[in-house]
């Protein structure tokens, strides 16, 4: 008993030296979660419309969905990662229309971009490389037709092609940046395939959904929906949110036990609606979930850039990495939780410093590969009964901060929260490099030598797979 009633515990010796022989045992597997029920998940992130680049936004749900889709693999759930192409409705009929206008111009056609067209120099980028495909093939029917009628085979087809240009963008863009997709889902099919009025025709039929003023509405208001939501319009058109509720009974029909969906913070409010409308069809209140990201400020010298796809004014996703790499660009998108706005600081991620926290965390990494480079002949891992072994409070630190990293995954899974993954990371580096400053491997007695090597393997496989979950590179060097 110490002081006013405190006891004071204190592990034995042999207790740190049975945690590292046991991560030690799990090699590269050290710290990976198990379920007794592993969820089959599908998570939907990015989703942007094809209609121009992707931006430092989408770069952020883009890193965070990725990291969380690593990190619920990981923690043992089945992960089916999906991006939901949104390329059917007015947006992308305007797109369509202003790629013809530029494609129009560049022949010295008097075609003016829409006015709620897209003015960016990526247009003209995109109408360049169709007039490279086709030639002048559409520029009779242009000067003759005008752009006026949105369902034109002219408008049609500049539609289609620049959206698969964009798509062919997204694609190369991502991929640089590790994010992969295991599918692409295109909303075209659900309109043209009579999908989105089957998914109606099924909701009047259960009184879901019913007729009031010439329009269709679903009863979201049970639900806790502030109000019912249009599903036809008076002019017998479908809303986007019917739209939506047809691909989400699509994914029902996957089977998944659990959708999870990450949207823009401009999406907030058409959260109740959209849970309303998988509870109805899947009549399970917690079958969705809906993660709100919000957006990122970039820093350059204190400067802030707006970022707006249809102006052009943007800091695209391609100009980011190039400005700091994959992995910074990574580190930095993810390193604060979602639901707060985010300033990258340029400069600081630019950096090769202790203060840039990517830079740290992988000299981490890379200096424990150092050692194993330079390791003398015979020495090999292994956790040796010894007293010296494991005595030091810098061994006993970084044990403890070892041991941590299972439950961390889990935590960060069910939170979904990869920024809890690098924050550790950050903290895993420190607690190892006091630790090297204090402990020898290369030239102490055998036994620790051996033991301590046994410690800082166990350390580099923990660093390497925190900076994989967050799609980061391990350098063997720097």
């Amino acid at each position: 008993m110490a002081g006013p009633g405190f006891l004071n515990f204190r592990l034995r010796r042999q207790a740190f030296a049975t945690l590292v022989e046991g991560m030690l045992a799990e090699g590269e597997e050290v710290g990976r979660g198990t379920q007794a029920r592993p969820l089959h998940i599908l998570l939907e992130y990015v989703s942007v419309n094809p209609n121009g680049p992707l931006h430092v936004g989408h770069g952020r749900y883009a890193a965070y969905g990725n990291a969380l889709d690593r990190i619920l693999r990981f923690a043992g759930h089945r992960v089916t990662s999906e991006f939901y192409i949104n390329d059917y409705g007015r947006q992308m009929e305007m797109f369509g229309r202003s790629v013809a206008a530029r494609y129009g111009q560049s022949f010295g056609l008097d075609l003016p971009v829409p006015e709620e067209g897209y003015q960016g120099e990526y247009v003209k980028e995109f109408a360049a490389r169709i007039r490279a495909e086709v030639g002048d093939q559409w520029v009779e029917l242009l000067a003759t037709q005008g752009l006026d009628d949105p369902d034109s085979d002219i408008v049609r087809f500049f539609r289609y092609r620049g959206c698969d240009l964009v798509l062919e963008q997204f694609r190369a863009e991502l991929g640089g940046f590790r994010v992969t997709f295991d599918t692409w889902f295109s909303e075209t099919p659900l309109h043209n395939e009579g999908r989105v009025q089957g998914t109606i025709d099924h909701l009047l039929d259960t009184g879901d959904a019913y007729v009031k003023d010439d329009a269709v509405w679903l009863r979201t208001s049970p639900y806790g929906d502030d109000k019912d939501r249009v599903l036809i319009r008076s002019n017998e058109r479908p809303t986007y949110f019917a739209a939506d509720i047809a691909y989400h009974q699509d994914k029902l029909s996957r089977g998944y036990d659990h959708l999870i969906n990450i949207w823009g913070a401009d999406h907030h409010g058409y959260i109740p609606r959209m849970k309303a409308a998988v509870e109805i069809l899947a009549h399970d209140p917690s079958m969705l979930e809906v993660i709100i990201g919000q957006m990122v400020n970039l820093l350059e010298a204190g400067e802030l850039r707006q970022m707006s796809t249809r102006s052009g004014e943007m800091v695209t996703l391609a100009e980011l990495v190039e400005a700091i790499g994959v992995d910074a660009a990574r580190f930095f998108l993810v390193m604060r939780s979602h639901d707060q706005t985010l300033d990258l600081d340029l400069d600081l991620a630019r950096q090769q410093s202790q203060e840039n926290p990517v830079y740290y965390v992988q000299y981490a990494h890379a200096r424990i590969a150092s050692i194993l480079r330079n390791l003398p002949k015979g020495l090999e891992p292994a956790v040796i009964n010894h007293p010296e072994v494991y005595v030091t409070p810098y061994e006993r630190d970084l044990i403890k901060s070892l041991e941590e990293f299972g439950g961390l995954v889990l935590e960060a899974a069910h939170r979904r929260a990869p920024h809890r993954v690098a924050g550790y990371a950050q903290e895993l580096a420190g607690v190892f490099h006091v630790f090297y400053k204090h402990c020898r491997v290369i030239g102490a007695e055998p036994a620790v030598a051996a033991s301590r090597l046994a410690l800082v393997l166990v350390a580099k496989r923990v660093l390497a797979r925190c900076l994989d979950l967050l799609g980061v590179s391990a350098p063997e060097s720097m």
